[in-house]
């Protein structure tokens, strides 16, 4: 009977460490670790939502947030403007990604134009693209600008990392470049290319945001918002917080979703 005890008890505690030691209790405990260290931070303030709103305070004003119309405008437009520069730059990291990575010399070319665009100031395109297209179209092009590299440069790396054994066996047995191309070549550099695309869209996302706040945008857009709550009560930042909260699930759906392609599409 004892021994019976022990050994139901002994497999409980298996069950209890593989269950902490799995990857959803660890990003479970990851989440609330990140609203203990948040509250920590925003009571040792002092200063109640002034300062640093407390989480609370910050879901209460989500919740307020959401029932209204306008936050839902808002980031309809967001996203639709970060959909349309989105899918530009990924066409044209598609196109001149494939090229260079077949072209070492075209990719030799291209790479003083990727030196400038990661190493320029973000803002300082903000303000051209406001004199050239308006506050309403410069998010679309700062997108552009923001995601265009990690593409290109994820596309081009998908390209140059196919065996060349394989490249030469699919000249010879596929007679048609184009059905091997998207057959064969695309999903052998999908790995490369699904990180590029997690990467950049969270980072096109967040600076299209930045544009909208910095040009003073006063359509519907996420930024436009931050400003509008901004403005109309400087004292208290639990609705910016509130905004950015939204935001961050946004990209967390997006992140699930990436992961779920990749799932099914067996990416690493």
């Amino acid at each position: 009977m004892h021994l019976y005890l022990l050994l139901a008890w002994e497999q409980q505690v298996k069950k209890f460490i593989s269950i902490i030691n799995s990857n959803p209790f660890l990003y479970i405990v990851g989440i609330l670790f990140i609203f203990f260290v948040w509250y920590i931070i925003s009571v040792s303030q002092g200063y109640g939502n002034i300062v640093f709103p407390t989480p609370i305070e910050t879901f209460v004003s989500t919740g307020e947030i959401l029932s209204s119309s306008y936050i839902y405008k808002c980031i309809g437009w967001t996203l639709l403007r970060l959909l349309i520069g989105y899918l530009i730059s990924f066409a044209f990291s598609i196109i001149l990604g494939v090229f260079a990575g077949y072209f070492e010399k075209l990719y030799t070319f291209l790479k003083p134009l990727l030196i400038v665009l990661k190493s320029a100031p973000t803002a300082a395109f903000i303000f051209l693209f406001l004199i050239l297209v308006g506050s309403r179209f410069a998010s679309i092009f700062i997108v552009i600008l923001v995601s265009f590299p990690i593409l290109y440069e994820a596309v081009v790396a998908g390209i140059k990392n196919i065996p060349n054994h394989l490249d030469e066996a699919l000249r010879i047995d596929c007679g048609n470049f184009f059905y091997g191309f998207i057959k064969v070549r695309i999903p052998l550099a999908l790995p490369y290319i699904s990180v590029g695309l997690l990467s950049s869209f969270a980072l096109a996302f967040k600076t299209s945001i930045m544009a909208e706040i910095i040009s003073g945008d006063t359509n519907y857009g996420l930024g436009s918002a931050i400003t509008s709550y901004r403005n109309s009560d400087p004292s208290n930042l639990a609705p910016i917080f509130g905004i950015t909260l939204i935001a961050i699930v946004l990209i967390s759906l997006v992140d699930i979703a990436i992961s779920l392609i990749k799932h099914e599409f067996k990416v690493q």
